[in-house]
Order: structure tokens, then sequence, then C-alpha cells
């Protein structure tokens, strides 16, 4: 039987990746469709980028739809009301998917959906929390049955090189095993900037040559900069990895 549905296409995205990475993309999303539907802008510019901040629930002022608002008034420039895209980055809100404040902002979006279409971009490192921050917006947009596609960027890189260029950056040099842990890591949904530290500060502090022993003892250090910046879980989480990695290598001969 023939289909006489009509297909209908998204104005929305979810752009997941690496932040950075994304803009290019988003620009090329909003040229294509400033030529098929130029009534959809209006302005002095066809888009512009926000970093929706992240507010804790206990704080009483939440003013991130305010500024909003402002920057859409001063891209208008003398006319009435901006219309067209606004790319916002909403990875402060990565591990906070449940909380008021977005939820609010979302719906207010979506009240303002006739004039103003989205571009989220939304850091993937740590992929659990990218998951549930993107299906909370995709909840929100489609109770309101409003379109919003995802679209992830795979990377060139896998994270096995991007464990080799940062090594290579630092001017480290790590036994095979390391790599492996710090790899591990990646996959675990720790940043990068984690590992970058972690490799900055021994770098630092120990020397340029660095092996599993010479790891674990810089963590379990109680003066290591890494322990302060992680959560006590999360700290405790790449101790008992360490562990683990230590007794799988128990008795293998481990060179730089």
């Amino acid at each position: 039987m023939k289909n006489n549905s009509v297909k209908i296409c998204s104005e929305n995205y979810i752009f997941l990746g690496v932040v950075s990475h994304l803009v290019a993309d988003a620009d090329n999303i909003i040229s294509k469709m400033k030529i098929s539907n130029p009534e959809k802008f209006e302005g002095n510019r066809d888009y512009f980028s926000f970093e929706f901040r992240y507010t804790a629930p206990f704080d009483k002022d939440f003013h991130e739809l305010k500024r909003l608002q402002g920057t859409a008034s001063e891209v208008a420039g003398r006319r009435n009301e901006f219309k067209g895209y606004i790319v916002i980055d909403m990875s402060n809100w990565l591990t906070h998917h449940d909380e008021d404040y977005l939820n609010k902002a979302l719906l207010f979006l979506i009240d303002m959906s006739d004039c103003w279409k989205y571009i989220f971009l939304v850091d993937n490192q740590n992929s659990k929390a990218a998951k549930e921050l993107v299906g909370k917006i995709l909840s929100v947009f489609f109770h309101d049955h409003i379109p919003c596609r995802v679209k992830e960027k795979i990377e060139n890189k896998s994270m096995k090189g991007r464990v080799a260029a940062i090594c290579k950056a630092q001017g480290v040099m790590c036994s095979p095993q390391v790599k492996e842990f710090l790899y591990e890591l990646l996959k675990q949904g720790f940043s990068e900037n984690i590992v970058l530290a972690l490799l900055s500060e021994m770098s630092w502090t120990i020397g340029k040559k660095i092996n599993t022993d010479i790891l674990g003892d810089f963590i379990t250090n109680q003066e290591s900069g890494i322990r302060y910046m992680l959560a006590q879980k999360e700290y405790n989480r790449i101790l008992t990895m360490i562990e683990k990695r230590k007794e799988s290598e128990c008795g293998e001969k481990e060179a730089v």
C-alpha cells in the first residue's frame, strides 16, 4: 500500500562531540536553512552562540533566560525581534539533567520556538552524562511535538589516538600499560582535562618517563593535585582501576 505520509524535516538539532569541532557543522546547517527558508530569519544576524551556564538548585539567582533574551534583543538590531538560530552550548549541564532550572529553560525555549530555532551542542566525552542530557532535551521537545534531530560527530582520531597525542604534546614517554590505562580513563567517562593534568603534573615532579609503578605511586600520593580535581568517588574509581591493572600485570616486565 502506498505511504502518503508527509516527511517532517527537523529544524532543531542536538550535536554530540567535541564542542569546538561542532561549530562549523552548525554553521553549515544554518546556511542551508537560510537558503531554503529565508522567511525564518530576521535581524542583523542569522544566528548567535550562547553558553548556557549552570546554576545550582539552591541558588535563587537564575539569570540565564534574561541573559539569553538580552542577547537576542541585541542581535535583532532595530527590528522588533530576532528570528533565526541560537547555537547553545549545553555542556555545563552534564550530570545535571534532572534539575528544575534546566526544565524551566527548555520549556521557555519551546515557548519561543515559533521565532527561534536551536542547535544544542553537547560534549560527549562522558558518554553516560551526554546521553542523559540529550534524553532530557528530547523528552521536553517531543512532548510538545517539536522535532529535534540528534547528530553525533565521530572524531577521526580514536581514543587511543587522543592518548598518544596528549603524551606527545606533554613530551612524556609512557609505557604501553600506562597508555592503556589512560585510554581506559577516557572510555570510563573521565575528561581529557584529567588525563592532561595527570601527565602534566607527573612530568613536572617526577620526569618524562612514566610506567605503571610510577603512575600508581603518584596518584596515591597525598600531595597529588589530581586528588583535588575529582570527586572522592571518582578518585576512588581511579585507585580501583590502578589496583586491578597492577594485579593483572603482576609478573610482567614493563619498560618505557
